[in-house]
Protein backbone atom coordinates (compact mmCIF):
# COMPACT_ATOMS: atom_id res chain seq x y z
CA UNK A 1 0.00 0.00 0.00
CA UNK A 2 1.08 3.55 -0.68
CA UNK A 3 2.00 5.75 2.28
CA UNK A 4 1.32 9.41 2.97
CA UNK A 5 5.05 10.23 2.64
CA UNK A 6 4.80 9.32 -1.08
CA UNK A 7 2.14 11.98 -1.75
CA UNK A 8 2.82 15.45 -3.15
CA UNK A 9 0.28 16.83 -0.63
CA UNK A 10 2.36 15.67 2.39
CA UNK A 11 4.54 18.27 4.12
CA UNK A 12 6.73 17.44 7.15
CA UNK A 13 6.31 19.56 10.26
CA UNK A 14 9.63 21.25 11.12
CA UNK A 15 11.40 20.30 14.37
CA UNK A 16 11.14 23.90 15.57
CA UNK A 17 7.32 23.78 15.47
CA UNK A 18 5.36 23.37 18.73
CA UNK A 19 3.38 20.33 17.50
CA UNK A 20 6.43 18.53 16.05
CA UNK A 21 6.50 14.74 16.34
CA UNK A 22 8.84 12.46 14.43
CA UNK A 23 7.13 11.46 11.17
CA UNK A 24 4.25 13.91 11.59
CA UNK A 25 3.17 16.15 8.75
CA UNK A 26 0.27 17.97 7.18
CA UNK A 27 -1.79 16.79 4.24
CA UNK A 28 -2.62 20.01 2.37
CA UNK A 29 -5.04 19.90 -0.54
CA UNK A 30 -6.73 22.55 -2.66
CA UNK A 31 -10.52 22.23 -2.68
CA UNK A 32 -13.28 24.15 -4.40
CA UNK A 33 -16.94 24.75 -3.58
CA UNK A 34 -19.61 27.20 -4.75
CA UNK A 35 -17.86 30.06 -2.91
CA UNK A 36 -14.44 29.47 -4.47
CA UNK A 37 -11.11 27.72 -3.87
CA UNK A 38 -9.63 27.06 -0.45
CA UNK A 39 -6.90 24.96 1.20
CA UNK A 40 -7.78 22.06 3.49
CA UNK A 41 -5.15 20.66 5.86
CA UNK A 42 -5.11 17.78 8.31
CA UNK A 43 -2.41 16.22 10.45
CA UNK A 44 -1.14 12.81 9.31
CA UNK A 45 1.93 10.66 9.84
CA UNK A 46 4.24 9.71 6.99
CA UNK A 47 3.72 5.97 7.63
CA UNK A 48 -0.11 6.23 7.45
CA UNK A 49 -1.80 4.51 4.52
CA UNK A 50 -2.51 6.98 1.74
CA UNK A 51 -6.06 8.10 1.03
CA UNK A 52 -7.89 7.90 -2.30
CA UNK A 53 -6.61 11.41 -3.21
CA UNK A 54 -2.96 10.26 -3.41
CA UNK A 55 -0.88 12.39 -5.81
CA UNK A 56 2.54 10.75 -6.27
CA UNK A 57 5.36 13.17 -5.58
CA UNK A 58 8.13 13.50 -8.15
CA UNK A 59 10.75 12.14 -5.75
CA UNK A 60 8.78 8.88 -5.37
CA UNK A 61 8.02 8.28 -9.05
CA UNK A 62 9.91 5.36 -10.51
CA UNK A 63 11.31 5.90 -13.97
CA UNK A 64 10.90 3.01 -16.38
Amino acid sequence: MAKCRECASFFNIPESDLDYEKGKGDCVREKQDQKGKFWQAKSVFEADEACADLRPSRKHLKLA
